[in-house]
């Protein structure tokens, strides 16, 4: 009977030994500068789907990454580009998780339209950036933070433009744009920048507190480290970030390109997907899995 027992519990041990390990998949996104390889986040699980099943069913392939600003990002995805010659119209709701994810250097995030014709900022179907950006310290960081504030309130009110029933603001906006157009040394950003937040009273009615809640202390000391595009915190969905190939990025970042911050020279990509243990993933990069 105990040898019986023994070899049941042996048994079991061997079964729970070579239980499966549970799987993830890395992206290697190859360019003529080098290899990029990213992970996704289990927390975005709308656009993580979607990135694989455009990455393992080849749409990225020979796609080009069209808009390169240094210190900033690097911005590929668009279809009509590669070799299907059509890009997505569909848009995914956004996934936001600024409190854990933002945009240091190296995050994936999805581009998507502005506020004013998109105001609950859902991201491209395919189009996205690689953040590069730059260090900031508690000034720089709060310059960033204004930035980010404005960025909002604008497209606040570029909505009540829009929505035509604030014939006043109009009046107002237009003014200005008139007077700019006679004068080409009148400052236009500027008084519409006077012109929003003087009319933070009926923003604020209309669509609620928009105070800017800042950085939290994780975030201050990757932004002072790393580095980033802290601005976009909280405005774009970050769902991913390279793990190995941060100099592929920088080179991207530094080629010649036109007025429009498209390269001179077509930079291409293709890419893969590759199955990986989450335990291994932890092991490599330091990434580590919501508890479930």
């Amino acid at each position: 009977m105990k040898i019986f027992k023994l070899a049941c519990l042996m048994a079991m041990v061997n079964v729970i030994g070579c239980a499966p390990a549970e799987m993830d998949d890395v992206v290697v996104i190859s360019t003529p500068y080098g290899d990029m390889t990213a992970v996704l986040y289990d927390e975005t699980p709308l656009h993580k789907e979607n990135f694989l099943k455009l990455a393992m069913g080849g749409m990225y392939d020979s796609v080009i990454f069209h808009r390169v600003i240094e210190k900033f990002m690097i911005q590929t995805g668009d279809l009509a580009t590669g070799k299907l010659e059509t890009g997505v119209k569909y848009r995914l709701d956004a996934e936001f998780m600024a409190e854990k994810y933002i945009h240091e250097k190296g995050a994936l995030a999805a581009a998507r339209t502005g506020d004013a014709g998109n105001p609950t900022k859902k991201s491209s179907g395919s189009q996205f950036y690689i953040v590069q950006g730059e260090t900031f310290d508690e000034e720089g960081l709060k310059t960033r933070a204004d930035r980010r504030h404005y960025l909002k309130v604008n497209g606040l009110f570029q909505r009540m433009l829009n929505s035509k029933k604030f014939p006043e603001l109009t009046e107002k906006y237009n003014y200005h744009l008139e007077r700019s157009r006679e004068d080409s040394t009148y400052d236009f950003q500027k008084a519409q920048r006077t012109l929003i937040y003087n009319s933070m009273d009926i923003i604020e009615e209309r669509f609620g507190n928009q105070d800017d809640p800042g950085y939290p202390d994780f975030a201050k000391e990757i932004y002072a480290t790393k580095g980033g595009a802290p601005h976009l915190d909280a405005e774009y969905t970050v769902f991913g970030k390279v793990v190995e190939g941060l100099d592929v990025i920088d080179k991207i970042a530094a080629v010649e390109r036109n007025r429009r911050d498209k390269p001179l020279q077509d930079i291409r990509m293709e890419m893969k997907v590759i199955p990986m243990s989450k335990s291994e993933i932890t092991k490599k990069y330091g990434i580590t899995y919501p508890e479930k």
